[in-house]
């Protein structure tokens, strides 16, 4: 079992989930866990490993995020069986909804444990967009993540394509943001070739567990790497969302290319080392090739295959240069100028 003890203590192993969950619970003395799960972890047996692993006594008090459900009510919601249950801790299971809230609703008084089930978030780094916009406060790093890639093996293609694309996006802003910190461009990096390498392959593959495992790896490297924000990319495509209903990360192969040509005039340098990473050519126009990327994996390059219209645009691009994301884009970007490029990929 491999312990990763950077910003927060991470546990990354095939089938790490039985040895370190029970190791978790007994470090933080947490006598009645709250489990938070999206419906997607009803599939296939994590959830009766989840709670196999655990050596309480009486099984936990279980809570299913609400897709349906407005983000404040779901919240009110879990926070009235987590008062009720006397829950003196938190276990995130699946996606990142289910993260989000297991995270949000520890806050700094109960340790959360996050399992993550998918490979484009691992429970660390900014809240997810809608979850960010509701919470009043941002929550503390889980106490541990369990990273086990045999928990991803049931994603299905079209999931893996977009939270994969995600985690390689967060690894590719995060190398390009604004912020000072040579560590985090160090992780960023290495998450960017190994989602560049095995992301195709394992959304053909829901099986390849090396794949799967180096996507997970990406999505750990994106979250550490985050402690220096976004870009363009994630906050153009925060503001698209929430006028269409569209899978956080389906969006992002449309943005590549217009967003890092805007991107170019501040970070061009930058462009060189990316280039060097992946193996490109000298010359080689980073955003077509990770938009080609993005197209074999099946996502959309243009914004009007999921339904978008130029009516929607201008409100979108308001909340993309409102987002958090946009602080640490390489260039300042108005509101004006996310519009303009969300047209050019209409």
């Amino acid at each position: 079992m491999s312990l990763i003890t950077y910003l927060t203590r991470i546990h990354f192993a095939d089938r790490v989930l039985e040895d370190a969950l029970p190791e978790e619970i007994a470090r933080h003395r947490i006598r009645r866990p709250l489990v938070v799960a999206d419906r997607s972890a009803e599939g296939g047996d994590g959830l009766e490993r989840v709670f196999d692993a655990l050596p309480a006594p009486e099984p936990p008090a279980m809570v299913f995020c609400d897709p349906d459900l407005p983000r404040d009510a779901e919240i009110a919601q879990a926070k009235s069986v987590l008062a009720k249950a006397e829950c003196d801790g938190l276990i995130g299971f699946g996606g990142l909804r289910a993260l989000d809230l297991a995270r949000l609703l520890g806050g700094t008084t109960r340790p959360v444990v996050t399992i993550p089930t998918r490979t484009g978030s691992i429970g660390l780094g900014p809240l997810g967009r809608d979850m960010a916009e509701t919470a009043a406060q941002r929550p503390a790093l889980p106490a541990a993540i369990l990273c086990d890639a045999t928990l991803t093996l049931d994603t299905p293609p079209a999931a893996t394509a977009a939270t994969g694309m995600d985690a390689l996006v967060h690894c590719l802003e995060s190398f390009l943001s604004t912020a000072f910190n040579p560590p985090a461009d160090g992780i960023a990096l290495d998450g960017l070739r190994r989602a560049a390498l095995h992301l195709e392959a394992a959304v053909q593959n829901g099986q390849d567990m090396a794949a799967r495992r180096e996507l997970l790896a990406a999505a750990l490297n994106a979250g550490l790497a985050s402690e220096k924000g976004y870009g363009g990319i994630e906050a153009a495509a925060h503001g698209l969302e929430a006028s269409a209903k569209a899978r956080h990360g389906v969006l992002h192969g449309a943005l590549l290319s217009e967003v890092l040509s805007f991107n170019a005039p501040a970070v061009s340098d930058r462009f060189d080392l990316i280039r060097t990473t992946l193996g490109l050519p000298e010359r080689a126009d980073l955003g077509a090739h990770l938009a080609v990327l993005a197209e074999r994996i099946g996502l959309p390059l243009r914004l009007s295959e999921v339904g978008i219209t130029a009516r929607a645009l201008p409100r979108a691009a308001r909340r993309a240069a409102a987002d958090c994301a946009n602080r640490t884009n390489p260039r300042h970007a108005t509101a004006s100028d996310y519009e303009k490029m969300m047209r050019a990929v209409l």
